[in-house]
């Protein structure tokens, strides 16, 4: 299965605002953790059946207030190109799928969409999990609430080449987590459809999928190559 763009130019402004995407998405995190008071302060930032795991919404909308925070900064003082640039990169929350069956109540939204507002419009569709344990990154992460939407031709979570699966981790470190994400991966789809893609000089874990869907009229097969990463969040009391 091929996955990669045709274009090489095309291929390599995705590789490039992946590369933006995933460290403001690291360093959005760090910000959430030093500032985590402010976070936890709000009345639904924790689970509802415990007090001390952050909800996944709530975590994913704390990393859109901190990237849009950092993406102002940038627009206000720079005057050339970042060693990060978010300057183009717009984030939202529970934002409708390409061609979700639902428009309110009964839609399947994504996660978290970054777009990039340049004259090519990427659009990098993120499924975020929670997950405290082996058991829950199987039932979870990877489960048909999770990897396996993206394989869901009927409601296709993406139609770009590139998505990503995010779990938010509150023990051990993100490198820690993101290697045993990658090992299962790799167990779930089998070594075919496992690889490694490199971004910024580091190797990210992909999975590698296929949707078929009807645009502009016409059959399309989309090959997608979804990365795999961890995010570190705190537990209260923190548990790393």
């Amino acid at each position: 299965m091929t996955s990669r763009p045709a274009d090489k130019a095309r291929e390599e402004e995705w590789l490039t605002f992946l590369g933006n995407a995933i460290e403001g998405l690291r360093l959005a995190a760090v910000r959430v953790r030093q500032e985590k008071e402010r976070f936890e302060a709000y009345s639904d930032w924790f689970r509802p059946t415990s007090n001390d795991i952050p909800r996944e919404n709530s975590v994913s909308q704390a990393l859109k207030q901190v990237f849009d925070e950092m993406r102002a900064e940038q627009q206000i003082s720079s005057s050339g190109a970042q060693a990060v640039d978010l300057r183009h990169i717009k984030i939202e929350c529970e934002r409708p799928r390409p061609f979700d069956i639902g428009i309110s109540d009964a839609a399947n939204p994504t996660d978290l969409s970054l777009v990039l507002m340049k004259d090519n419009e990427l659009d990098l569709r993120i499924e975020a999990k929670t997950v405290l344990n082996d058991a829950e990154v199987k039932a979870e992460y990877l489960g048909k609430r999770g990897l396996r939407r993206f394989d869901d031709s009927s409601n296709p979570y993406t139609v770009q080449p590139y998505g990503g699966m995010i779990a938010y981790v509150v023990d051990s470190d993100a490198a820690v987590w993101t290697n045993a994400l990658g090992a299962a991966v790799e167990k779930a789809v089998g070594a075919k459809r496992y690889g490694k893609l490199k971004i910024r000089n580091e190797d990210h874990h992909v999975s590698r999928h296929r949707v078929d869907y009807i645009g502009r009229g016409k059959a399309i097969s989309q090959d997608v190559e979804v990365l795999h990463l961890a995010l570190e969040i705190d537990a209260k009391p923190p548990r790393r």
